[in-house]
C-alpha cells in the first residue's frame, strides 16, 4: 500500500525533486534571418529614382498649378455677351465662357461653405443645404457675370505679354515644356525599371545563362541610339534657336565651308544662354516692380516713365552681354515725362522682344533627357551584370516600389 504510495505517474518529476529546465541556445538555423547589405550600385540607382520620382511629383503640381491659373485668369477676364444681332441683322455669336467659370466658382465655394457650416448636423439636413448652395451659386452667378472681368484682363495681358512667363511663350508655353519634361523623367523612371517598350520575344527562347548577355547588349545598344539622338537635338537646338552657323570656312582652303566642331557650337550655344539667362533676370526685376502695380488695379502698360525706365536699365551691368551702343539705344528720352513704356525688356541690339526667348533654352530638356535616359540604360546593364535586377521576360509586369525597390533579400 505505502509503496505505490510513494510513486509518482510515469512522466512526471516526484514531488520535491523538480528540477528548473535547462536554458537551451538557439540554434544558427531557428535565428531570424538578417538582411544583408544592399550593394552600392542598387542603393544608386535607388536614390537616383527617389530624386527623379520627386522631381516628377514637383513638375505634375507645378503643371497642374499652371493651367488652373490659365483657366481661372481666362474665366474671370472674360466678359458675358449674350446673342444678339448687329446693325445689319446678322446674329452675333454669344460668349459664355465667363459665366460658366462664374457659375461653377460660385457653387463649389457655398457648396464647401455650407459643408463646413453643417458638418454638426443631421446626414440629411447637410445635403440639403450643400444642394441648395450649389444651386444658389450656379445660378447667382448670373448677377455677377462681368465683375473683375477689366481687372483680370489687366493682370493676364501683363503675364501673357510683359512678364517673365512672355519668356516661356506665356502660361501655355510653359504648360507645354512641363509636359514634355513629365514625360521624359516618365520614360526615364520606367527604363530604371526595366518596364521600358521592348521587343522580348526573343528573350522568351534563350536559356537563362544567355539572357543576361543579350539583355546587356540590346540596353547598351538603346543607349547609344539615345546618346545619338541627344546630339542631334543639340545640334537642332543650337543651329535653329540660337542661330549658330553650321558651317565655317575650312582651314586649309577658305572657299570651301567645313562643318563646325561640337565644341565651337556648344561654345556659342553658351554665350547665348548666359544672355537669356541675364535678360530673364532684369525681367524678373521689373516684374517685382510692376506686380504691386498690376494687383493695385492699375494698366500694367502706363506707369513706367522714362525716368524709372532709365534708372532701372542704368542699373545692372548690360555691357557684360551686349554693346555699350546697342545699350544706350534702349533709353528713353526724359525730354517726354508722360510718355510710358511697356514694362518688359528687349534684346539689345535687334530691337526685338523677348516673347518665346527662353523657349529655345528649355528645349535643351530634350537633349538632356535622352541622356538621363542613356544612362539608365547603362545603370541597368552594370545591375544585370552584378545579377541585382532579373532579365525574366515576365519580371517587369510585377508592379515595383519605388520607395523600397531593388530591397535586399532576407538571407536564407
Amino acid at each position: 500500500m505505502d509503496e505505490g504510495k510513494d510513486k509518482a505517474p510515469e512522466g512526471v518529476a516526484p514531488a520535491g525533486d523538480h528540477e528548473e529546465p535547462a536554458a537551451v541556445a538557439p540554434s544558427p538555423q531557428s535565428a531570424p534571418a538578417q538582411p544583408s547589405a544592399k550593394h552600392p550600385l542598387s542603393r544608386f540607382d535607388d536614390a537616383w529614382t527617389r530624386l527623379e520620382a520627386k522631381i516628377a511629383l514637383w513638375v505634375l503640381f507645378s503643371e497642374m498649378a499652371a493651367l488652373l491659373m490659365w483657366v481661372s485668369l481666362k474665366g474671370m477676364s472674360a466678359d458675358y455677351k449674350p446673342g444678339v444681332l448687329d446693325a445689319e441683322g446678322a446674329p452675333v455669336p454669344a460668349d459664355t465662357s465667363g459665366l460658366a467659370f462664374r457659375g461653377v466658382f460660385s457653387a463649389t465655394v457655398l457648396g464647401l461653405l455650407a459643408y463646413r457650416l453643417t458638418r454638426s448636423r443631421k446626414e440629411r439636413d447637410r445635403t440639403i443645404a450643400v444642394t441648395v448652395a450649389v444651386l444658389a451659386g450656379a445660378l447667382g452667378s448670373r448677377l455677377w457675370s462681368s465683375s473683375g472681368s477689366e481687372y483680370f484682363s489687366n493682370l493676364l495681358n501683363w503675364m501673357q505679354t510683359a512678364s517673365l512667363l512672355t519668356l516661356f511663350g506665356g502660361l501655355r508655353g510653359l504648360v507645354t515644356r512641363l509636359t514634355l519634361w513629365l514625360a521624359l523623367l516618365g520614360a526615364s523612371l520606367a527604363t530604371g525599371q526595366g518596364k521600358h517598350i521592348n521587343v522580348d520575344v526573343a528573350m522568351r527562347f534563350l536559356s537563362p545563362k544567355l539572357r543576361v548577355p543579350v539583355a546587356v547588349l540590346g540596353w547598351m545598344a538603346a543607349a547609344a541610339v539615345c546618346a545619338s539622338g541627344a546630339v542631334g537635338f543639340f545640334d537642332h537646338i543650337a543651329i535653329e534657336g540660337h542661330k549658330v552657323r553650321a558651317t565655317v570656312p575650312c582651314p586649309a582652303d577658305p572657299a570651301k565651308d567645313c562643318d563646325k566642331t561640337f565644341g565651337a557650337k556648344f561654345a556659342e550655344v553658351r554665350v547665348g544662354l548666359s544672355n537669356d539667362l541675364f535678360l530673364a533676370g532684369r525681367q524678373l526685376s521689373l516684374d517685382v516692380k510692376t506686380l504691386p502695380v498690376v494687383l493695385g488695379g492699375h494698366k500694367y502698360n502706363e506707369y513706367m516713365r522714362p525716368a524709372e525706365w532709365n534708372a532701372w536699365l542704368k542699373g545692372a551691368a548690360w555691357t557684360s552681354h551686349f554693346s555699350a551702343d546697342d545699350v544706350r539705344a534702349q533709353l528713353m528720352d526724359e525730354a517726354s515725362p508722360a510718355a510710358t513704356r511697356l514694362p518688359a525688356v528687349n534684346v539689345p541690339g535687334t530691337g526685338e522682344n523677348t516673347n518665346g526667348l527662353l523657349v529655345r533654352d528649355v528645349d535643351f530638356i530634350f537633349p538632356f533627357g535622352l541622356i538621363m535616359i542613356a544612362l539608365r540604360f547603362v545603370m541597368r546593364s552594370l545591375l544585370a551584370i552584378f545579377g541585382l535586377v532579373s532579365v525574366d521576360p515576365d519580371a517587369v509586369h510585377g508592379d515595383v516600389d519605388i520607395e523600397k525597390h531593388h530591397a535586399p533579400k532576407e538571407a536564407a
